[in-house]
């Protein structure tokens, strides 16, 4: 972009040697490194690189046409293969991160034939995972309800459509509209997952964000966090109801979402859900 739209040939160079000295330290370092807040509760327990490698060197290739990056982005993928949140019915936090791995898509462009079938099997085996929950519920919904939940539903969705993208396979079809109506309101809370979407529907308001805290402003568009298995939701520390649950005729002992500002687990802003969301809505919007 910074070469051929902004015209900006130096910029552009800089950015590239940049990208080159931080995938070649990676490689001397392969593997994972977590950080936290110092004194927090809770971490993000990511422990998977393969795929961010993956993407890295699939990016490389594409900008310089060095085959040493399209083998090494080769190596990643088989390397990284299904490994997903999909593969289980729950993880640690973050632990499987970014939730839709996009490298698969990246590199299928620039590979051969049998290769591109290899990344599009991926792809469909972590859907037709899923799909074995999907079709236990009535609202056809293949997630499991740990911590995030939505940022898990809106990036099986796009992988749905990456796959059809690279395949022509319309399969899943329906399986993307189901995810995406649940998000949109067709879940058993009767609410969008959005703030203020739709504009006078049902969505979270009491949102646990500081804006809305503080100045009780609220920040259209947010995706927030979702819902959450019970069991989890009653283990976590610092959870506590400011107001009566308006939603306790819909709660059970194997789910829960709250639209209420002391619920963090379920009702809290997510930037990267919503960087996600913002790609997966703006997809359907080209639809004639």
């Amino acid at each position: 972009m910074w070469k051929h739209e902004l015209h900006d040939e130096a910029y552009a160079l800089k950015c590239l040697e940049a990208a080159k000295d931080l995938y070649n330290m990676a490689k001397k370092q392969e593997g994972y490194q977590q950080g936290n807040s110092f004194g927090a509760p809770y971490r993000y327990n990511e422990d998977t690189w393969t795929d961010d490698m993956e993407w890295a060197a699939a990016e490389l290739y594409r900008a310089t046409r060095e085959t040493r990056y399209l083998e090494d982005a080769k190596k990643y993928a088989v390397a990284t293969g299904t490994l997903s949140w999909i593969e289980n019915d729950t993880t640690a936090h973050y632990q499987h991160y970014p939730f839709l791995n996009i490298a698969h898509y990246s590199l299928y462009s620039l590979v051969d034939d049998d290769f591109k079938k290899k990344l599009a099997g991926y792809y469909q085996a972590g859907i037709e995972k899923t799909l074995k929950r999907a079709n236990k519920n009535a609202f056809g919904y293949g997630v499991p309800f740990i911590w995030c939940s939505n940022n898990l539903a809106v990036d099986l969705a796009l992988q749905i459509l990456l796959y059809e993208k690279m395949t022509g396979d319309l399969t899943y079809h329906s399986y993307a509209l189901a995810i995406r109506d649940w998000l949109l309101g067709r879940n058993p809370w009767g609410t969008s997952m959005f703030m203020n979407i739709p504009q006078h529907g049902e969505y979270p308001q009491d949102v646990h964000t500081s804006t809305w805290a503080l100045t009780k402003k609220e920040v259209p568009g947010g995706l927030v966090d979702g819902p959450i298995y019970t069991r989890i939701y009653n283990s976590l520390i610092g959870l506590k109801l400011n107001q009566p649950d308006e939603m306790a005729a819909f709660q059970n002992t194997y789910v829960v979402y709250h639209d209420d500002i002391g619920d963090y687990s379920t009702n809290e802003p997510t930037m990267d859900g919503t960087a996600c969301a913002i790609m997966l809505l703006a997809w359907f919007e080209q639809i004639p």
